[in-house]
């Protein structure tokens, strides 16, 4: 059946003289005529019409007349002028509007044309044979198109080869320091063009793997960025927000510091996480182990807060976060929650509680007031009584509310206090049925802002900055430069609540003026908040929707210096900001999803010391297994309370891994391998060894087999020695525990200052997921290694060679590789004793060239009496960074 139009309805002007203007609203419901008579018509749609006086008028081109153009022969194009166009031209290419359709043909050889012979209007020549038949040669590889780095192996090779001219041009192009969106501000200060720092960023892979990619090229920051090759890594944003409030980094590092039984806590995983962000001092951090933590809770499954495997461009991360948002906090709340010995941090909450525990004794018979929680609506809890002091989540981030609610019915009316931790941001459509009244303020506010439709953001995209008046648009303002524009913002970022009985007043404050007296009060009732963070859903036209983090850096945690506090967190790239980048929603390319506030005296509501500090070490000094069979008879002598590390303590690791998932690759049509995703691998056994002189040295004190919960797909036995019977509860007879109680003995040991010594733990760290100062770590691999030589020695070579052991000949064992590099250690600072360090490693490197770097006879000497002096010796004085040789 075909539709069908509306029926069309004519209305005629009741004027007797002539129509002379006529206009329509904005709101595009009323419109006006003007007759001759000056009589004005108005028509509407409807009863109770809208209009808006303050709408600003439409800016229409210049009328001024064409000149009349003669065209002839000589009359240039350029004298025709051109039309105004409201669409791009077809001329305007985008990156994505052009492709590779194929070779060009090849040029033929200049010595094939001089010998050519034509027969009719054939032409003939000898085939030289230089390339195959019916193959072209091969074209150069193409410059992406993407603004990314080289690899750190091509940046070595250039670097070695001295191919490279490290002027200061070269070198900031090369490291990435150049700013990619000072011109693109300067002239779009409205941020209709998204800049080039909030488009997605990928990681890219060469044979060395992630290790290989230069992260330093997007983060120039002391501020640690995160990866983003991690399922649910569109968590990073709002990870990256938390790390920045304050009161709850202290709150999580205090408790990592205390035991923990939960074997998924994602609040000692959030402690772990900002630790690390702690020691990054800009250097890339994962959140491997807390969104693996995160990806093992059921009610996290069935609220949808996975990304699935294959985002689409109707993915809405806006949405996604904003649940997220909801359930991080709860979760976190209920972790932290301690009934009866929750500390009170909230200076306010006192004389509260006790006005709270006197009016229920005044009170009887009326229903007692609850604390509810929900997953996804307000996240409230239940409590004993009135007086109870709330969880450190409720006392930070809880908006105290009284619920009032009737039956209709029975008239029976009920009551209850809750604690939302996220204000959800009500659109024009939606109305309240449920009457609520705020009575406690919250010292960080969360509001979720995602807009669901289209008619949502287009509240965000008519109201924000106009053209700032007055600026001077010099190229010599870089993207550092603060600015007032921001004062014309319709996103406020200072407001002023005030509480009146069960009235709210909320009013925006201009920022650098003096607070109205009506926010002068009590802090109970008066609370002045200023923006701290955003977080945006960010959609370039070509590219899937991701989430994007900007925060404002003030205090302690400020860079020196800084010209503008605020920075753009987007995953690994981390980049500082003007602060028109956040208020300005104009473009159709961002819209938020949460938005963050704070209030002013934060500092002085807190008292985080009533937070228990105290670090139990216990789990270093006591067995631990939750294995049914494990064996009486263990392979490592637990440490006693005597031995407790102090700073600057030696001690040997080795950890051995199994793969979660196979790496991916691709064959090009050249033969090559391309590696698409490398493997992901989980540690699967941990051993740590004392490593000070003395009886014991060498003594392992941790031997853990770790249980996953993630299906292995391949045990790697042959470099691992690990076997699926020893990861297996029932089965396993050596000493399992989760990864938690594993990674948490490392944090311990980090925190206490230790030294590890080791083979490669570059990679075993970064798999563990933990940051180890550099000054902490002694690697073998870097020791036995000269710069300008490609080649690493194996820890099997280096033992065959210098020990005349052979270790890793069935298998991997985790504590013979501890030992061994903790034996090359102390081999090592006898050779710089003696000086003779340098030509021991020309010898082993001479060794291993002669027998290709496999077992062989010891023709070479390693020890420096045999070795003949040599004028390099010297040269190999910088091989151990951080130590001096």
């Amino acid at each position: 059946m075909g539709s069908f139009a509306p029926p069309a309805h004519f209305y005629q002007v009741q004027t007797s003289s002539y129509i002379t203007s006529m206009d329509i609203s904005s709101s595009g419901q009323t419109l006006v005529f003007g007759d001759g008579n000056s009589f004005v018509h108005q028509y509407a749609d409807r009863e109770n019409y809208m209009t808006n006086p303050y709408s600003l008028p439409v800016t229409t081109p210049d009328t001024t007349p064409p000149p009349n153009v003669i065209v002839n022969n000589d009359t240039p194009l350029s004298a025709i002028g051109m039309p105004y166009y409201s669409e791009p031209l077809l001329s305007a290419w985008t990156s994505g509007a052009v492709y590779d359709v194929g070779y060009p043909t090849p040029p033929i050889d200049d010595e094939i044309l001089k010998g050519i012979k034509t027969i009719d209007f054939v032409g003939y020549a000898p085939n030289p044979g230089n390339i195959h038949r019916n193959q072209v040669p091969r074209r150069k590889k193409q410059t992406l198109k993407k603004d990314i780095p080289k690899f750190r192996s091509e940046q070595e090779r250039e670097l070695l080869s001295a191919t490279a001219i490290l002027d200061e041009t070269s070198d900031l192009m090369h490291s990435g320091r150049r700013s990619s969106s000072v011109g693109d501000i300067l002239l779009d200060p409205q941020g209709l063009v998204m800049p080039k720092h909030y488009h997605h960023v990928e990681i890219q892979y060469s044979k060395f793997g992630v290790d290989d990619f230069d992260f330093g090229y997007y983060n120039r920051t002391i501020y640690g960025g995160l990866e983003t090759n991690i399922r649910n890594s569109y968590c990073n944003s709002l990870l990256q927000v938390l790390y920045f409030i304050l009161p709850l980094r202290q709150i999580a590092k205090c408790h990592i510091g205390a035991s923990c039984e939960k074997e998924n806590c994602l609040l000692c995983e959030l402690g772990f996480l900002f630790r690390m962000l702690e020691d990054s001092k800009g250097q890339n951090c994962q959140a491997t182990n807390f969104l693996k933590a995160f990806s093992t809770i059921p009610q996290a499954a069935a609220l949808g807060l996975f990304e699935p495997e294959s985002p689409t461009r109707n993915v809405s991360y806006s949405m996604l976060m904003q649940n997220f948002v909801r359930f991080i906090l709860e979760q976190l709340h209920q972790e932290a929650n301690t009934p009866s010995n929750n500390p009170l941090i909230l200076k306010t909450l006192t004389k509260s509680a006790t006005s709270e525990e006197e009016t229920t004794k005044e009170e009887k018979g009326s229903t007692q007031s609850m604390i509810t929680t929900k997953a996804l609506d307000e996240s409230t809890r239940s409590s004993k009584s009135k007086a109870e002091i709330p969880s450190t989540m409720q006392q930070l981030f809880g908006l105290q509310t009284l619920t009032q609610s009737k039956c209709g019915s029975c008239n029976n009316e009920m009551s209850r206090i809750t604690y939302p931790f996220v204000v959800d941001l009500l659109y024009p459509k939606k109305s309240s049925t449920t009457k609520k009244t705020i009575q406690g303020l919250p010292s960080v506010l969360l509001i979720n802002s995602g807009a669901s439709t289209s008619e949502e953001a287009s509240i965000w995209r008519q109201n924000g900055p106009s053209s700032p008046k007055g600026r001077t648009d010099s190229p010599t303002q870089d993207n550092d430069s603060p600015s007032d524009n921001s004062s014309s913002s319709w996103l406020p970022e200072r407001f002023g609540i005030r509480i009146n009985g069960s009235e709210l007043t909320i009013k925006a404050l201009p920022q650098g003026k003096d607070v109205p007296t009506e926010f002068i009060g009590s802090p109970d009732t008066c609370a002045i908040y200023e923006l701290s963070s955003t977080i945006l859903q960010v959609q370039a036209e070509e590219e899937v929707s991701h989430l994007v983090a900007q925060i404002k850096i003030t205090g302690l945690e400020e860079e020196e210096k800084a010209k503008s506090p605020w920075y753009v967190f987007n995953d690994f790239l981390v980049k500082r900001i003007r602060p028109e980048e956040i208020t300005s929603f104009k473009g159709t390319w961002k819209t938020p999803a949460v938005i963050q506030y704070t209030r002013v005296d934060i500092d002085n509501l807190l008292d985080l010391s009533t937070v228990p500090s105290e670090i139990d070490y216990s789990l270093l000094f006591k067995k631990m297994s939750i294995s049914e069979n494990t064996s009486e008879t263990l392979s490592y002598e637990i440490l006693t309370k005597d031995e407790m590390p102090t700073p600057g303590t030696l001690i040997a690791i080795d950890s051995e891994f199994v793969a979660l998932r196979q790496e991916e690759t691709e064959i090009r049509s050249d033969g090559t391998k391309s590696l698409i995703r490398p493997s992901t691998l989980s540690l699967a056994r941990l051993s740590v060894t004392r490593g000070e002189d003395g009886e014991k040295e060498g003594v392992p004190f941790i031997d853990d087999y770790i249980v996953t919960s993630e299906p292995v797909v391949d045990y790697l036995t042959e470099f691992s020695g690990i076997e699926a019977a020893d990861l297996d509860p029932t089965r396993s007879k050596r000493t399992l525990v989760p990864l938690k109680v594993a990674y948490k003995k490392i944090r311990l040991l980090v925190d206490l200052g230790c030294v590890f010594i080791g083979h490669g733990l570059k990679k075993d760290f970064r798999i563990i997921n933990i940051l180890v100062p550099p000054e902490q770590i002694v690697d073998t691999v870097d020791i036995y290694h000269i710069r300008n030589r490609h080649r690493k020695i194996s820890l099997r070579f280096l033992a065959w060679h210098l020990l005349d052991q052979e270790i890793q000949s069935e298998g991997h064992d985790s504590i013979v590789d501890a030992k061994t590099a903790l034996v090359l250690y102390k081999k090592y600072l006898e050779y710089r004793d003696k000086g003779t360090f340098g030509q021991v490693l020309e010898g082993i490197y001479a060794a291993g060239h002669k027998s290709n770097w496999l077992k062989g006879p010891k023709d070479t000497p390693s020890s420096s009496s045999t070795v003949p002096s040599t004028p390099q010796i010297e040269q190999h004085t910088y091989f151990s960074p951080g130590w001096s040789l």
